[in-house]
């Protein structure tokens, strides 16, 4: 009798939220799971020390503090691309992905116990943000006023789960899956020839709506209700409109499949920023599986029927 592949599962957290790596290292190469373990969180962590906007020492913070000092910073092409990513994001957009926008946190501070409004610092923050005040030459990138900043927060945990992927596979991985805090990319299905079952988590708590099926592909989750404020009577999510300064009324929640979780991710953020039809809309014309969760909690789009997930719909791929 033929003893399955050993497949192992490890939990740990990299740039401020949970992640789960399960793996089916390959038998012929030598290879330990322990090793993978090890380099997966070791690229993942060099993610993190790079572009996180908490780190005193990375690159978003260097870039940030150069703002309105009239010197550039340079960058290596990886930092580049991202960059390149984000600028042909926020074109697709029409300006509502800007990654500069993160300044307006100071007028709606979600953390804030107390007094979480200050509107009277809108319109000088406003100021501050726009993608197309950035700088971009062979120099590298200038902010050109004194308090902006930008932040890679929405590409980078969907980047650094494609990373993982690409590494995985490189080691000769052909059955694995990595969670970053609810984004998922997958490599061929389980050691038993059975997709993937992602679970889609259920806005108002409590069991998951159901499960989708993957295989060699990413979901990506984005949602306007895990952080929100009461302000005169109503309550709004974390997701600000860098074009009004105010938070967006849009789709509770939008899980988008793709081939990658960068491109499945920034398709559900930016349908997360706009009204619930003119994000159905966006969706349809993204041409990829997705699922809408509304204000009602009522389910739409190509992985829905009759208002609600539909079983185990999903992307496998060869």
């Amino acid at each position: 009798m033929i003893n399955p592949p050993a497949q192992i599962e490890h939990a740990f957290k990299v740039m401020g939220g949970p992640a789960t790596l399960v793996i089916t290292p390959p038998e012929d190469l030598g290879t330990t799971a322990a090793s993978l373990v090890s380099a997966v969180e070791s690229r993942l962590a060099t993610l993190e020390r790079r572009y996180s906007r908490y780190l005193a020492d990375s690159l978003v913070s260097t870039i940030n503090r150069a703002a309105g000092g009239g010197d550039f910073t340079r960058l290596d092409p990886e930092s580049e691309a991202l960059l390149e990513i984000a600028d042909q994001l926020w074109q697709s957009a029409g300006g509502l992905f800007d990654i500069t926008s993160g300044v307006l946190r100071k007028a709606w501070r979600f953390d804030a116990a107390k007094a979480p409004v200050d509107l009277s610092q809108l319109e000088t923050l406003q100021k501050k943000v726009g993608w197309d005040k950035v700088e971009r030459t062979s120099e590298g990138v200038y902010l050109p006023i004194k308090g902006m900043e930008i932040d890679l927060g929405g590409l980078v945990k969907e980047y650094a789960a494609d990373c993982a992927v690409r590494l995985l596979r490189d080691q000769g991985v052909t059955s694995g899956l990595i969670e970053l805090a609810g984004d998922v990319a997958t490599i061929g299905c389980q050691p038993s020839g059975v997709p993937w079952r992602v679970g889609i988590r259920a806005p108002q708590g409590g069991e998951p709506l159901g499960g989708i099926a993957l295989s060699n592909a990413a979901a990506a989750t984005s949602g306007n209700y895990a952080r929100t404020l009461r302000f005169e009577g109503r309550t709004y999510g974390h997701l600000l409109n860098p074009q009004t300064g105010w938070p967006v009324e849009g789709p509770t929640s939008v899980t988008v499949i793709g081939e990658n979780c960068l491109s499945a991710g920034a398709v559900s953020t930016i349908a997360c920023l706009q009204s619930s039809e003119a994000a159905e809309a966006w969706l349809s014309e993204a041409g990829l599986p997705w699922l809408m969760i509304g204000p009602d909690a009522g389910c739409s789009g190509p992985l829905a029927s009759g208002g609600r997930l539909a079983s185990e719909r999903g992307l496998t791929r060869p």
